[in-house]
């Protein structure tokens, strides 16, 4: 329950998965406030080829910090590569912060290739989950990109997935 005049964030999960190209939604969120129910619209530009964004392409794409055996896997590195004419400054719009830390660089010079890092907190590193964390460049469009990134532990024959892993997870660009 939520007091009046206080707020709280949502995750809202949207799973790209069987989309293609432009696509558009809007949930509904209901309160006991009273009608109307409020919607929130999510517009994206869902890639097939990852390899074929702009004005970067990210490797990989995915983040997969599934975790084999006891030596725990805490960070994963990525790259970020500028294939536009423009240096480019990427900034972090939204993080699943309670779970991991993201480095980003100050600037990829333009036809460069700079790296970022994702390390996760003290506090997630026993714990299985599914979320992302989106940039968004200082380009004329001001392009976001948001990238999922997954964990599971796995020690021997057991494997321990995140509650989500049977509902839809965020991703997409």
């Amino acid at each position: 329950m939520i007091a009046v005049g206080d707020s709280t964030r949502l995750e809202i999960i949207f799973d790209t998965k069987s989309y293609t190209n432009v696509v558009s939604k809007s949930p509904r969120i209901q309160t006991n406030e009273g009608p109307p129910d409020k919607f929130v619209r999510i517009n994206a530009s869902v890639v097939n080829r990852p390899d074929s964004t702009y004005p970067i392409v990210i490797k990989p794409y995915k983040l997969d910090l599934t975790q084999f055996g006891e030596k725990v896997r805490s960070e994963i590195k990525f790259t970020l590569n500028n294939v536009s004419q423009t240096d480019l400054a990427p900034q972090l719009i939204s993080s699943a912060e309670q779970f991991f830390e993201v480095v980003l660089p100050k600037v990829i010079p333009a036809g460069k290739t700079a790296e970022g890092v994702l390390k996760l907190r003290k506090n997630a590193l026993d714990k299985p989950f599914d979320k992302s964390f989106t940039l968004q460049l200082n380009d004329e469009k001001n392009s976001r990109f948001t990238i999922p990134v997954k964990r599971q532990i796995r020690s021997g024959a057991q494997v321990v997935s995140s509650p989500a892993a049977t509902t839809p997870n965020a991703g997409g660009h």
